[in-house]
């Protein structure tokens, strides 16, 4: 799969009304507009203080968009950093945040629930850096409703990391404050999507065990790429492949498919990633083929084989320079 460098600081791996306790939430209850489709609610609402930890998960679960017209967010100015999106899958997150005069950034890892009384206090978001875990945010006084067919978010955010300490220049007055967004409509399939279905069995994320190049490539690879330097011999008309000894490669390729259409190919070394690439996927009518966008505004055919509950195939076959090149990636799912 294509790759490409990000400018990534830290990042990780693993990204209802009040009820009497015996009295289920609204999270929970039948909602007929998902039908037979096993995806998390996408409609849950509730107020996440009042809800347990299973109940916040639903609640939480999906694509937030701070730029929509209709969002209540406070927008910062252009001289201020200032959240973009956030995206909870049922074990992971993203956040895309805005830098004043740079690359907009992302922040990627699993989030957990801090509890009172079997009730949620708060979201804790979690990275890895340098294979250390690191707690990033706490986002508290979460409400989630439904008006007129659009569902919103409220939160309060707070940083647990200086970023200035990782090489962003985010201040956290700018980033320590009250939000509001909507959510985003999920991919098209999500509401047809039974326990059967192509489009339920793909979501999840995923590790590389295999990885067969036309060249002769194989996983390790692609594990090594990013600590090998290449040079050109005029003389032998040779292209000299040099190995950094002194870098550190990857250990672990994984891609995460979502439910909104964003897919995250990484590779990483102890769980926090060297390389990540962001961008939207979706399949074709048949769900034998997904269609990949990537942040250059290319787009590419991926061919998925052998998919199941526990992983699947995908054979990429790249057309650039003339040359056909042809990778077949075998994913186990986590």
């Amino acid at each position: 799969m294509k790759k490409q460098l990000i400018l990534l600081l830290f990042l990780v791996l693993t990204i209802s009304c009040s009820k009497d306790d015996n009295e289920d939430s609204s999270t929970n209850a039948e909602e007929p507009r998902m039908g037979n489709s096993a995806i998390t609610n996408i409609y849950a609402t509730g107020t996440v203080a009042e809800q347990t930890p299973e109940q916040a998960k639903k609640t939480i679960f999906g694509k937030w968009d701070f730029g929509s017209s209709s969002s209540s967010a406070r927008l910062a100015s252009k001289n201020e950093c200032n959240i973009e999106s956030l995206e909870f899958t049922d074990d992971s997150y993203l956040i895309g945040i805005s830098v004043p005069s740079s690359e907009s950034i992302s922040i990627y890892g699993t989030y957990d629930f801090k509890e009172e009384n079997d009730k949620v206090v708060s979201v804790q978001l979690s990275s890895y850096f340098e294979g250390e875990s690191v707690m990033v945010a706490e986002i508290t006084d979460i409400v989630v409703e439904e008006n007129n067919g659009i569902i919103d978010i409220a939160f309060n955010l707070t940083l647990k990391v200086d970023l200035g300490d990782y090489g962003v220049p985010c201040k956290p007055e700018f980033l320590n404050k009250d939000y509001a967004a909507e959510k985003d409509e999920p991919m098209e399939g999500t509401l047809e999507a039974d326990e059967t279905s192509n489009h339920y069995k793909i979501i999840g994320k995923y590790l590389a065990t295999s990885f067969d190049g036309s060249d002769g490539s194989n996983l390790n690879d692609l594990l090594i790429e990013s600590c090998v330097d290449y040079s050109y011999n005029y003389e032998t008309q040779e292209e000299i492949k040099i190995i950094d000894e002194d870098c550190t490669s990857a250990d672990t390729i994984q891609l995460e498919l979502s439910t909104y259409g964003t897919y995250l190919y990484m590779e990483l070394t102890q769980k926090t990633p060297l390389y990540i690439e962001q961008g939207n996927w979706s399949f074709n009518e048949d769900e034998s083929k997904i269609s990949i966008n990537d942040p250059d505004g290319e787009s590419f055919i991926v061919t998925i084989s052998d998919l199941s509950e526990s992983g699947m195939k995908m054979t990429i076959v790249d057309e650039e320079d003339g040359d056909d090149f042809t990778g077949i990636y075998v994913w186990e799912k986590r």
